[in-house]
């Protein structure tokens, strides 16, 4: 029996990859309105990471399948975000129920969201001292409140499999360098073909003799590629 998607889910192919290729490196990572949280499951952990929901329900399910360094919370997210002490080094995450009015189908969460829910997520987000990203259809609300933040569109598929534009818009300006770039590539099969690309230098390098890797190393370091990489958390 095919398992159904859970609603808003983003473990769809090509959803999750997206999402992550535009995640800057980041110390302490934040997922509001969790649900069963693809990308906190699909993303390179970072050194601190919370999972917040105000379903109990799903907040038990993760109690036996929290990733280590990371805590599940039941709650309300604007209330976790108004609590939480920042340093700038956070990256937030949301993905809350899309207004109803973007969206082709009527109550599919346990708990929705008003618009006045809405209003108050977005006057959250936009006064945070970090790095921001958010989910959503295209709204006038969305537009206007996030006006001077980026965004990006993809094609996706909603629950049901209807064709759906997402929206991200993010506080930031693309990074030059990803917090994970296991997903780097617009497509599957550029993303296929960076991996083979990968795999076969990784393989010439472990075929060297253990001198010449020394040597390798070591101009590598001179060259100053550690200390210009060194964004790796």
């Amino acid at each position: 029996m095919k398992k159904r998607r859970y609603p808003g889910g983003k473990a769809g192919f090509g959803v999750y990859q997206t999402i992550i290729n535009i995640m800057p490196p980041h110390e302490t990572y934040i997922e509001t309105h969790l649900g069963e949280g693809a990308i906190l499951r699909k993303k390179r952990l970072a050194v601190q990471n919370y999972g917040i929901d105000i379903d109990p329900l799903l907040v038990q399910k993760w109690i036996n399948s929290t990733p280590e360094k990371t805590k599940i919370i039941q709650g309300d997210a604007v209330k976790f975000l108004d609590g939480f002490s920042f340093t700038g080094k956070e990256l937030v995450y949301c993905d809350p129920p899309y207004l109803k009015e973007t969206r082709k189908t009527g109550r599919i969460y346990r708990y929705e969201y008003t618009r006045e829910q809405h209003i108050d997520l977005l006057d959250c987000i936009v006064t945070l001292p970090c790095k921001v990203i958010i989910s959503g259809y295209f709204s006038k609300l969305y537009s206007e409140k996030l006006s001077s933040w980026n965004v990006q569109t993809f094609q996706a598929q909603t629950s049901g499999g209807i064709p759906a534009t997402e929206y991200l818009w993010f506080n930031f300006e693309k990074p030059l360098f990803l917090h994970d770039p296991q997903y780097i590539g617009k497509d599957y099969r550029e993303r296929e073909r960076i991996k083979k690309k990968a795999s076969r230098w990784v393989n010439r390098f472990e075929s060297l003799p253990m001198l010449e890797k020394q040597a390798i190393m070591a101009q590598l370091e001179k060259s100053g590629v550690f200390e210009k990489n060194s964004f790796l958390l």
